[in-house]
């Protein structure tokens, strides 16, 4: 199969789940161009998403490990509010609990898709039973 990504909004859940296939990165340019082709898929969403990831289809290797943690990190401060992950390899799962470390990336990993949505939901609850909305229209904040 060919290098391939799809973002796809779950509308029942206000959430994007991203799907990798054959994405392997190897290099600094494999880990450059992950980047540049994540970024179209999120310009789709015109704003910031919930993501679930399916690390399924991503596999990191060592030679692109240190530039994928710090990449990772960047595009999901852009594009996300959140971000909970599930499957994926050994080697991957190492490389984002790392960059988790040393970047200061969520890593939220869960084993199916399933179980990261309910960690997400259950996020989005506890936030708001505390009174904490500021990703809705409208919201006005007394700072100042």
């Amino acid at each position: 199969m060919a290098w391939g990504m799809s973002f796809e909004r779950d509308a029942e859940h206000d959430v994007v789940t991203a799907n990798f296939t054959d994405c392997i990165l190897v290099s600094d340019e494999d880990v450059f161009r992950w980047r540049d082709e994540v970024e179209a898929q999120f310009a789709k969403f015109n704003g910031r998403v919930d993501l679930l990831i399916n690390l399924n289809g991503l596999i990191v290797r060592h030679t692109a490990g240190r530039t994928f943690g710090k990449v990772r990190r960047e595009v999901l401060e852009r594009n996300t509010h959140r971000s909970y992950r599930y499957g994926g390899d050994q080697m991957t799962l190492m490389y984002i609990g790392t960059s988790g470390v040393i970047n200061g990336a969520a890593v939220n990993h869960f084993p199916t898709r399933e179980a990261a949505l309910a960690a997400l939901l259950a996020e989005r609850e506890s936030l708001r039973k505390r009174g904490f909305t500021p990703f809705l229209p409208g919201v006005v904040t007394s700072k100042r």
